[in-house]
This record gives C-alpha cells, sequence and structure tokens, in this order.
C-alpha cells in the first residue's frame, strides 16, 4: 500500500482490498462453512464489532445458525435464532432492525439480557438480510462500546447486508445444485449397473465377464499413467462396453455354433449401435472409446471403423487386451478355457498386429505380478464399483 496516503484513504483503500478476497472467496469452490467464516470476520474487522453471528432461514419461518464469531458462549448462540427469547427470531417475524442498548429503550427479554451481561456487550443490532424481497437470515452485530455509527459506517453496513444476503443465497444455489449432481451420479451409476445386469441375463456365457475385465483394465490403466480423473470413464466404458449386444438378436447372441457371414455381420455392428445409444447421453459421452473402440486392431483390421495405431483412443487399447484375456481364461460353450501361459503367449504374438505393444508389454508384466492381481483398485479415492 502507498504510505503517502491518508488514514482515511488506508482505511479505504483496505476495505477494497478485503471485499475482493471475500468475493473471491464466496464466489469460489471453497465449502459453505468457510465462505460465511471469512464473511464474519471482514465484518468484525471493518465494522469495529467484538461479535457477529449469521443466521438462515428455514422455510420461511425458523432461523439456524450456520455461523458466529467472538463469542465465549458459542453453544447458546447456535440456539438463539429459534429461542423466544433471542431477537433474531424478532427480526424475521418483523422484517425490521431491532438495535438494544441501555440507552434506547426498546423492551428485550430477561433470558437476552442475561446473555448481554454474561458476554460483557453494551450495544447491539440486530438486521433482516433481504433477496429478491425475501428474508433469506439474520445478521446480528454485538459490541462491548456504543456503536461507532459514522456515515462511513452505515454505508458499509448497508453494503455488508447486500453482500450476506446475496452469500446465503449463492451458497444455497451451489449446495442445492451439488446435491443434484449428486442424486444424477447415483441415478446414473445404477442404470449403468442395471444395464450391465441386464446385458448379462441375456448373455449366460458371460456372467462375471464384465467385473474381472473391470478390475484388471483399472490395474491396466493405473499402470501405464491414466490420470485418477479419467479412471471414472474408463469404469463406466468398462460397464459398458457391450451394451450394444441389446440390439443383437437373441438367435445369435445364443447360437453355440460359429456365425455365418450374415449372422457376424450383425454381431459386427454392436460398437456402432452402443455409439448410437450413448452418445445422446451427454454424462456418458467421455466413456464412448472403449465400447465404440474396443474391437478396433492395432494394424487397422478391426471394426466398425477400421482405425489403425494411434488413432485407436488409448483406453480402448488397454481394454482390448484385457477382454481377450479374459474371454480366453474362462469357460465357453464351444470350448474350454485355456491355460494363463498360453492365453499370454498368444497375446504377445499379436502385439503390433491386433495390440497396441506397449499395452502388450505392461500388461504381461502386470498378469505375472501376483501383488497388482489380488489387491483392490481404487477409483477416484473409493474401490471399484461406484462410478
Amino acid at each position: 500500500m502507498d504510505q503517502s496516503l491518508n488514514q482515511p484513504c488506508k482505511k479505504f483503500v483496505l476495505r477494497l482490498e478485503s471485499i475482493a478476497e471475500i468475493m473471491e472467496n464466496i464466489n469460489g469452490e471453497i465449502d459453505q462453512s468457510t465462505a460465511f467464516y471469512v464473511l464474519l470476520d471482514h465484518i468484525a474487522t471493518h465494522l469495529d464489532v467484538d461479535a457477529v453471528a449469521l443466521y438462515v432461514t428455514k422455510n420461511g419461518e425458523k432461523l439456524e445458525n450456520i455461523a458466529r464469531l467472538g463469542f465465549r458462549l458459542n453453544d447458546h448462540v447456535k440456539t438463539m435464532g429459534s429461542d423466544e427469547g433471542g431477537q433474531a427470531k424478532k427480526v424475521l417475524s418483523t422484517g425490521k432492525a431491532i438495535r438494544y442498548n441501555q440507552t434506547t429503550g426498546n423492551s428485550t427479554t430477561e433470558k437476552f439480557l442475561n446473555f448481554m451481561r454474561q458476554e460483557g456487550f453494551y450495544d447491539y443490532l440486530g438486521l433482516p438480510l433481504v433477496e429478491d424481497k425475501n428474508i433469506a437470515g439474520v445478521l446480528e452485530l454485538f459490541s462491548c462500546t456504543p456503536f461507532n455509527t459514522t456515515q462511513d459506517w452505515q454505508l458499509h453496513l448497508r453494503f455488508i447486508l447486500g453482500l450476506s444476503a446475496s452469500t446465503i443465497q449463492r451458497k444455497k444455489i451451489l449446495h442445492k445444485r451439488k446435491m443434484t449432481e449428486t442424486e444424477l451420479e447415483v441415478a446414473y451409476s445404477e442404470t449403468l449397473e442395471a444395464w450391465v445386469r441386464a446385458l448379462e441375463i441375456r448373455d449366460r456365457y458371460t456372467a462375471g465377464h464384465t467385473q474381472r475385465v473391470l478390475e484388471l483394465t483399472l490395474r491396466l490403466a493405473i499402470q501405464m499413467g491414466i490420470p485418477q480423473e479419467m479412471l471414472v470413464h474408463t469404469t463406466r466404458g468398462v460397464l459398458l462396453h457391450d451394451i450394444g449386444k441389446l440390439a443383437i438378436s437373441d438367435k445369435i447372441l445364443h447360437k453355440t455354433g460359429p456365425l455365418d457371414n450374415n449372422e457376424w455381420q450383425e454381431m459386427r455392428e454392436h460398437p456402432r449401435f452402443a455409439y448410437n445409444l450413448l452418445k445422446p447421453i451427454h454424462y456418458l459421452r467421455p466413456a464412448l472409446d472403449i465400447p465404440y473402440c474396443h474391437h478396433e486392431k492395432w494394424d487397422g483390421s478391426g471394426y466398425p471403423r477400421g482405425l489403425r495405431a494411434d488413432e485407436i483412443p488409448f483406453q480402448a487399447r488397454i481394454f482390448a487386451v484385457v477382454d481377450v484375456w479374459d474371454a480366453l481364461t474362462t469357460d465357453r460353450p464351444y470350448r474350454a478355457a485355456w491355460a494363463k501361459q498360453d492365453a499370454l503367449s498368444y497375446i504377445q504374438s499379436k502385439a503390433g498386429t491386433e495390440f497396441d505393444p506397449k499395452v502388450v508389454e505392461e500388461f504381461v508384466d502386470l498378469v505375472q505380478s501376483e501383488q497388482a492381481i489380488t489387491q483392490p483398485i481404487p477409483v477416484d479415492g473409493t474401490t471399484t464399483k461406484p462410478l
């Protein structure tokens, strides 16, 4: 700060700097509780008061204390908003500011007087916080000496009231939005799980396949450096990798012998069916790579688009190896499971033609590590099950 500024100017600059800081915090991603305490600290400092309490309205009738600063009897302050002996409820019911000290002549309760004496306060001011003509909460100011209600003080108080009301409304909206996002995420998770169950009921020969490939794919993805924030999309992609088979007829899906040309052509369309099914769902678009591209091959001979090498999304290249591994090492109606070493040799033989050579190299290291195979894999800080 420029030291040549006079005292009133310095005070104004400090206040502007504090307002900028508080606005940045309130508009940022800090949690609701922290935002309110940042606000109260600003009020106590720049209005020169000894204690501040902030209440929000519940259903338009009740008050809940969400932040308080400068009190010795914190637990008592928490209940004052709903207590008939407090002043905050009176502010809410009247919609008007209430000031109390020994000279105002305003009536109050014996309980409130005892509270003031116990805390050592002389002056009190309770103010309604109005947003869009509705009372969003109540702000209470306490001082051990009379408030210094200069014109500057009153102007800043008016700003504080607007800022406090808008902060409460903003944080309510953000909290509601977060709750909505959480509910949507749960709904999507349940939908994905239902789709997977429906698919495995239809294709009874692959029961359990999805969970097995999910765990191994996540291990390989982590080993190959896929960022943590992408693992949730990898998880969804694996769960939905065969969702396109819902469009395949039971006759083809349940056939125990080899498919003829027409049947094979229909089966090869299931990645495209998956793409058409999932693309309209914005939430699932980041998970499309695996369902759409896991049958593409490194040399360009795969389907449905004949992508080659790095044109194939990285997550799909990882999953392709795991998918074939699981298919080879589990029993199918037309053949018994292969020995793991035979399956591993087959996969190694396809490096550079069917599979990304680097992925094969990493996969071999992974499979040969007992520790990697037996330990659970975290997804975004949890087990592999949540999406």
